[in-house]
């Protein structure tokens, strides 16, 4: 496979397309690639499947983009052919009629061919047309599937890709994570053999790719009409519906636009049709142009809807389960959250629809009504992926603070002693009866502990002599028992010595972002729960655990 440019990539997608290539090229027969929402995920896998199918100097790869929504298809199909890529397309004929009027329009002229090396499908109707398709699916040797964190081995988009047995595969996805915890690897619940990933959010953020934003969390009573979720699953529409119904939040999304961000481009997520109308003739009740779509919606007016919303003749689109996946939106300036998640993924994916930068863009603002921030904490924090099941995850959510300034409401880093938007700082916390103060209750803050509770805790990580060990335990168990207990405290000595190190180039990184000493050592209890000289003093394995997760965060 010999790469031949011919889309006009950055620096980290060339880099992220010869990490698959390279993976491909050691064994891996499927491949799942992470980049974040908004860093061009689309357009680095339509540069990889171009050079499959027509790369001219190494053998031709019959290639297959799946997507698991119609609307899907059109994005990927005017990606295409912004590129002059002609392609073919297996959606039910309307759909094909809709997408080649879109070419016409864009581009003055069709890239549409059924005979073309690559085509474009949605999961649903290869599922329902494999038998048709059957001899040519054998033909294909290369696919690309969207969103692929939908993929399991047994359900719908896994059994479709199933369909192609002489492919290579690349799957692509921002968020890597399954809200039911099943893994995406090959060896769990997956195709995916090899994960590969691309840049941080928030690395993105810092190189301008994406944009920088605000967070605000107005005071709402929707979360105390919410029912529980089971675990393992999102929201009910009917629990939903039935907060939206008792609570105040749809005269609270127009009132929190109006004064956080008035006359700016506006996208709300709401949890139903009906709640969605409800919020939609609300906006339209104060003069705000507003138009809800939803998965009901004929295509031709949802094309219309979002060149008027481009056009800035509409301000506000609502949507139901529409936006969350894969569909790009231009201009968006204002995210608001009027529909809760479990799902990180739908999470992440709705706050990357407003992260994209924009001429006369300086942030994305996120209003979010139902508690989202604070069950997902803030959408650049480093998450660690993988492809295994997931047995258990650490809180993340404690590393935000909620202004409780309310003409603020801001959202920020709580390891800050003040909010960096207004200027307001919490009271001291007080120990009850006049005893010392806990960590937990100065959130690893060291200068609210006293002295003699500090040194205590620094006591502890001086180590004992390796010798003085071996002796005390040969005293007990005989040498042979004291020569393997010096060992293992050599082996934890050098242990600490490396969390050491690590520690010095994680806090310098944060330096160098502006975080005080005093904030690093709060960061560092707000992330693990204990402090660094608590972290210094554990076994030897929770040493290398802690080490493993800063080093991931200092490259």
């Amino acid at each position: 496979m010999i790469p031949v440019m011919s889309f006009k990539l950055r620096d980290y997608q060339v880099t992220l397309k010869a990490n698959i290539y390279k993976a491909w090229n050691e064994g891996a027969k499927t491949v799942l690639a992470v980049m974040p929402t908004g860093s061009g995920k689309t357009v680095t896998f339509s540069s990889i499947a171009l050079e499959m199918a027509l790369d001219p100097s190494g053998p031709r790869f019959p290639t297959v983009i799946c997507v698991h929504r119609k609307e899907l298809v059109e994005q990927i199909s005017l990606t295409l052919a912004r590129a002059g890529v002609v392609h073919n397309l297996i959606v039910p004929q309307p759909v094909i009629r809709g997408i080649i009027a879109a070419q016409r329009r864009e581009y003055k002229k069709q890239f549409y061919d059924y005979k073309a090396p690559v085509t474009v499908i949605s999961v649903d109707t290869l599922n329902s047309r494999f038998e048709k398709h059957q001899e040519w699916a054998k033909t294909i040797k290369f696919w690309i599937v969207d969103e692929a964190a939908h993929v399991l081995k047994a359900n719908k988009w896994g059994k479709a890709l199933q369909f192609f047995p002489n492919a290579i595969g690349l799957g692509v996805t921002a968020t890597p994570q399954r809200l039911d915890k099943r893994g995406l690897g090959s060896h769990a619940d997956g195709l995916f053999e090899v994960m590969v990933q691309g840049p941080t959010s928030k690395w993105m953020i810092d190189k301008g790719h994406l944009c920088k934003y605000f967070v605000v969390v107005p005071k709402s009573d929707y979360r105390e009409h919410l029912k529980e979720a089971s675990e393992g699953s999102d929201y009910s529409t009917k629990a939903m519906s039935e907060a939206t119904l008792k609570s105040h939040i749809v005269g609270d999304i127009v009132e929190n636009y109006k004064k956080f961000a008035a006359g700016k481009q506006a996208i709300v997520f709401t949890d139903s049709i009906t709640s969605g109308s409800k919020i939609e003739a609300e906006f339209l009740k104060h003069n705000i142009s507003a138009k809800l779509l939803t998965g009901n919606t004929p295509d031709e007016e949802r094309r219309k809807a979002l060149l008027d919303y481009r056009d800035k003749k509409i301000r506000v689109l609502l949507n139901v389960d529409l936006f969350d996946e894969g569909l790009d939106v231009p201009g968006i300036e204002v995210v608001i959250f009027g529909r809760p998640t479990k799902s990180l993924t739908k999470f992440l994916q709705s706050c990357g629809r407003g992260l994209r930068p924009a001429p006369g863009k300086d942030r994305l603002i996120l209003i979010d009504h139902v508690g989202n921030i604070k069950e997902h904490g803030l959408p650049d924090a480093r998450r660690k992926w993988t492809l295994d099941r997931i047995i258990r995850r650490r809180d993340k959510t404690n590393l935000i603070r909620i202004c409780k300034n309310w003409d603020c409401n801001a959202v920020f880093d709580r390891v800050l002693t003040e909010c960096p938007y207004c200027g307001y700082k919490d009271a001291p916390t007080k120990s009850e009866g006049g005893g010392r103060l806990s960590l937990a209750q100065v959130d690893g803050d060291l200068m609210l502990l006293d002295p003699d509770t500090i040194r205590e805790m620094e006591a502890e990580t001086v180590l004992d002599d390796p010798a003085i060990v071996a002796q005390r335990v040969s005293m007990v168990a005989g040498t042979a028992a004291g020569l393997g207990a010096m060992a293992k405290q050599r082996e934890r000595i050098e242990t600490q010595k490396k969390l050491v190190e690590t520690i010095a180039l994680w806090a310098g990184k944060l330096r160098s972002h502006g975080y005080s000493d005093r904030s690093i050592h709060k960061y560092f209890y707000m992330k693990f729960e204990k402090t660094i000289t608590q972290a210094l003093s554990e076994p030897r394995v929770d040493m290398v655990e802690t080490t493993n997760e800063l080093q991931g965060d200092v490259e």
